[in-house]
């Protein structure tokens, strides 16, 4: 399928998850901007939370700041939202904006090209349903996967003869009198493992993690009929009750500091969240389950039953190094202590995601000769990015989510948010005219790296610790943003843009 002759103003878009509709939105809202595409790989809008359907999901952040600025909504159920009132939002928001005529689900991004005679880039498509190939030229281009869309495999449990799938791939089974085994100790794990244990009729379930972690209580409520008119028809109240909610979530970023008021405060909630964890646990499993590194340093899972589920009778904790191999024609699993797990039926890989290697499995090839995107980081130690959204030699080419623009204890989806306004400043004074392209210097993405990584080192996160954001090859945080909400949104929504720090080509230079 070859592009129509608008090529030189569409925008493509692939991923129809939060962040490829807060892009289609606000080109539409803020720039009156029609032409663009979302590209989905899948069958339904949503992201994250179309996939990951597993039993007793719900956001770890408060519904009111997990939501988009421009679509507020009064009508959340409790404090944090399950993934089927998440998944109805996303849907709402989806209608509500007219978006549907531009995403294009079951179409899979292969790869991109940026060719400098057209000055456009030219995606490849593959349709999943029919399995042809197609191309789509577009003068911009956008990431907006995410960064838990790639999960985690467990190579050890080949020739295993039962159920194995991931929390992200979750299948209806029976879990009734059967033998359970969850392998991995971050939040799917936390939520699934109370609704196998207290809905299924599930015989026993062994839970076998690497580490232990800080699980600190939800204090999740219902939100009341009356709280929910208030949020409907006082003025400003539901405005008011998310900055509030912002305000909060932002103050913890003191606790993640390195300084003596960071140590003071890591030290006064993990007083706290232990004395919560050993009320609720088994006191036979108090010593495995008490982490011995800093509050903060890996991401801290919220409760949702697990602590209170191992005191059941037909759980087992095992703190080992994950499993090593199946024996017996396939019918037991051998963990890494030697120990042997006769006659599993069903294992759940709750292990986690690939999220060092961002924009997998797309290939997307810049502006340099033989330079690729993803192999230019390994080259460079990591995902980076200038401001987390562009990367030089990399003209008129955009991500959301990228390196380094995640949140500490924040919600995600504000980070989204800004960041697609400020990609939205870069394009305002040229998506409407005919352009070359823009992108970074070299010089300027290396400094504001620079200064990311210096930053960084003043925080909790360290590569001693096991954590999701750090690169376990360079031992570099690839992920997190250094500086407080606040100051991101300020950055991105305020602070003059430095256009100094871009190259930017009228049409037909090269």
């Amino acid at each position: 399928m070859a592009s129509s002759s608008d090529a030189h103003t569409k925008v493509a878009i692939i991923g129809a998850g939060l962040s490829g509709i807060a892009m289609g939105v606000q080109l539409k809202r803020k720039l009156g901007h029609v032409n663009f595409e979302i590209f989905e790989s899948t069958s339904d809008v949503g992201g994250t939370w179309s996939q990951n359907t597993y039993p007793n999901l719900s956001c770890d952040v408060a519904s009111q700041f997990y939501s988009f600025s421009f679509f507020p909504s009064p009508n959340w159920t409790e404090t944090y939202a399950t993934q089927p009132e998440i998944l109805s939002y996303i849907h709402n928001c989806v209608d509500h904006f007219s978006l549907r005529p531009h995403i294009k689900l079951q179409q899979k991004c292969e790869s991109a090209r940026w060719s400098k005679e057209q000055q456009l880039w030219s995606v490849s498509i593959l349709d999943v349903v029919t399995g042809k190939r197609y191309t789509v030229l577009a003068k911009i281009l956008v990431t907006a996967v995410g960064v838990l869309n790639v999960p985690q495999e467990e190579p050890a449990l080949q020739g295993f003869r039962g159920e194995v799938f991931h929390t992200s791939q979750w299948r209806d089974v029976d879990f009734k009198d059967k033998k359970v085994m969850v392998l991995g100790n971050g939040c799917s794990a936390n939520q699934v493992i109370p609704w196998i244990l207290n809905e299924t009729g599930a015989k026993s379930l062994v839970h076998i993690f690497r580490s232990a972690q800080w699980v600190a209580p939800k204090g999740n409520v219902k939100n009341g009929e009356g709280f929910k008119w208030i949020l409907r028809n006082i003025p400003f109240a539901n405005t008011t009750y998310r900055l509030w909610t912002a305000l909060q979530l932002d103050l913890g970023i003191f606790a993640f500091r390195t300084n003596a008021l960071g140590n003071y405060l890591r030290s006064s909630i993990a007083t706290a969240v232990k004395s919560y964890m050993e009320s609720s646990a088994s006191p036979r499993y108090h010593k495995m389950l008490t982490p011995h590194y800093n509050f903060g340093a890996k991401r801290p899972v919220m409760d949702h039953g697990y602590l209170e589920s191992t005191k059941r009778e037909n759980i087992t904790l095992i703190k080992c190094d994950g499993v090593k191999g199946v024996i017996n024609d396939g019918k037991t699993i051998v963990d890494a202590d030697g120990g042997e797990h006769n006659g599993v039926d069903i294992v759940i890989l709750a292990n986690g995601f690939k999220t060092q290697e961002l924009l997998t499995p797309m290939e997307i090839w810049g502006a340099g000769e033989g330079v690729e995107l993803r192999r230019l980081w390994k080259e460079v130690g990591g995902a980076r990015a200038y401001m987390g959204v562009c990367v030089s030699d990399f003209p008129n080419f955009f991500m959301l989510a990228g390196p380094n623009t995640l949140p500490t204890g924040n919600s995600t989806l504000h980070g989204i948010e800004c960041s697609v306004v400020y990609i939205l400043r870069l394009l305002r004074p040229l998506i409407k005219k005919p352009f070359g392209y823009i992108m970074p210097r070299r010089e300027a993405e290396d400094q504001y790296n620079d200064w990311i990584q210096k930053h960084l080192r003043n925080m909790v996160y360290t590569k001693e610790v096991d954590t999701w954001y750090i690169d376990k090859q360079t031992g570099r945080n690839t992920l997190i943003w250094p500086g407080s909400q606040f100051s991101f949104w300020w950055s991105r929504c305020v602070a003059w843009v430095r256009m100094r720090d871009f190259v930017v080509v009228g049409k037909g230079k090269v």
